[in-house]
């Protein structure tokens, strides 16, 4: 998969026709919401909060599509459709793969 960050910035640039230092402060600003929503995510799946969980992920569903990451955006979907039918296992693993997948997009 191509760097998340930079089909972000792409997207930004094109679908939204932001200026690069628009695109660039959108960026900075999606770091921590994405590192949040995945910490609730987190804290959901390991409390074994199904509603939580899929408040979390469909909160980064959209904020992944308003990212033009659309893929990513279907891992989150997944999450919250399963959190929806009482499994928890699938959050979890969103959490971590997402986590990693977005490592570039994410704060530190």
């Amino acid at each position: 998969m191509h760097d998340p960050r930079r089909r972000a910035l792409v997207f930004l640039l094109g679908e939204h026709e932001l200026l690069a230092a628009e695109a660039e402060e959108a960026l900075a600003v999606a770091g921590p919401v994405l590192a949040e929503a995945l910490a609730r995510l987190d804290q959901a799946a390991a409390g074994h909060n199904l509603a939580a969980c899929a408040e979390a992920a469909h909160g980064l569903k959209g904020n992944l599509l308003n990212l033009g990451l659309a893929e990513l955006a279907q891992t989150a979907e997944h999450a919250c459709a399963a959190a929806r039918q009482g499994e928890i296992a699938p959050a979890r693993r969103a959490a971590a793969t997402l986590r990693q997948t977005l490592a570039t997009l994410l704060p530190g």
